[in-house]
């Protein structure tokens, strides 16, 4: 039934953008002065999980590439590459195509971007409030020419533990903000991916509406639904995908998120929803009293306020109960939880 897996993973860029026009046009104007040599805008794509930020800079930056081919351009997924030295890499690396020497420092890395890009340039910084230390914002807006998009949930996590010197050269960047999706909005993406990624008449509309409500406004779950019912159906040697699969194939596509999502966790990030694996309810202090416990360099309390658990919120991992003036925290899909912590 699946006749291209590759239009349902998610590195797949669509043509075109389905219910972004605005957004694209906003980042689109911000990356068109390299157009013409010159340095584009800074922006900042906030919105929740699922919602098209990572495909729209994606996007916008393969326009600008139309438009001018040799464009220095790069990637980095900040929740991997969280470290200041480990952005300068990757940026090294992708921009300049520099050969590093090993434990390059951070003045050498600078150097290496500085003195060999050619032209004006733009990185993506996907889940830029992932970092840890935003010195490296600094590092990028003094290098004449390059310009970044920065992709996170929230500004206020991102601008949580900013000095002043950062924040006041981030001020005047674009800020695009994306809401959830619309019904009619994912059922259009399904319907393309289905197009191009199954058979003819594999599933209708109907089928692919009802994926779209119950996935709640997040494309990538319900991409994934799409995926996991046409699986489903084949195992059965169907050839359309059967109404009666729809819950299952959401309620395990959910899971299947999820599980990537817990695969990406920081080291700080996993303790806490380890913490929680074996302890379920525990208010702020005794969940940091806890992480304290098992990490070996564990954050202050603040800064694990501010940074890491609301990730784990934003991508609805836990569960944030407030009563009065205390938070108690609980993980989401709790009856699954050994299941997932095992496989991940």
């Amino acid at each position: 039934m699946i006749r291209d897996g590759r239009i349902f993973g998610d590195d797949h860029l669509p043509s075109p953008i389905v219910g972004r026009n605005s957004h694209m046009n906003e980042v689109t104007n911000a990356l068109a002065p390299i157009e013409d040599g010159l340095r584009a805008e800074n922006c900042f794509l906030f919105g929740p999980s699922g919602v098209g930020k990572t495909t729209v800079a994606r996007a916008a930056v393969r326009e600008l590439r139309q438009e001018v081919l040799e464009v220095p351009h790069a990637y980095v997924n900040c929740w991997r590459d969280y470290t200041r030295n480990a952005v300068l890499e990757q940026l090294a690396r992708d921009l300049v195509g520099a050969a590093l020497p090993r434990s390059s420092s951070t003045s050498r890395l600078i150097d290496l971007i500085t003195n060999n890009l050619r032209g004006p340039g733009v990185v993506i910084l996907d889940e830029v409030d992932q970092l840890r230390g935003t010195e490296v914002l600094y590092d990028l807006h003094d290098i004449h020419g390059l310009s970044w998009i920065g992709i996170a949930n929230r500004e206020v996590d991102l601008l949580a533990d900013l000095d002043d010197r950062i924040t006041s050269r981030i001020s005047v960047a674009y800020r695009v903000r994306f809401d959830t999706y619309g019904e009619d909005t994912i059922t259009k993406i399904l319907t393309r991916r289905a197009r191009g990624g199954l058979n003819p008449g594999a599933v209708n509309e109907d089928i692919l509406r009802r994926i779209a409500r119950l996935s709640e406004g997040d494309a990538r779950q319900a991409i994934t639904a799409l995926r996991v019912g046409a699986q489903m159906a084949s195992r059965e040697g169907l050839s359309t995908i059967p109404a009666r699969l729809v819950d299952d194939a959401v309620a395990d596509a959910e899971q299947e998120v999820r599980q990537k999502t817990i695969s990406k966790l920081n080291t700080h990030q996993r303790a806490l929803y380890e913490v929680l694996a074996e302890e379920d309810g525990l208010i702020q202090k005794e969940l940091y009293a806890r992480y304290q416990e098992t990490h070996d360099d564990p954050v202050t309390l603040r800064y694990l306020r501010e940074n890491h658990l609301p990730k784990l919120d934003h991508y609805n991992l836990v569960d944030v109960e407030q009563r009065g003036g205390t938070k108690r925290y609980s993980l989401v899909g709790v009856d699954s939880q050994d299941d997932t912590l095992s496989k991940s």
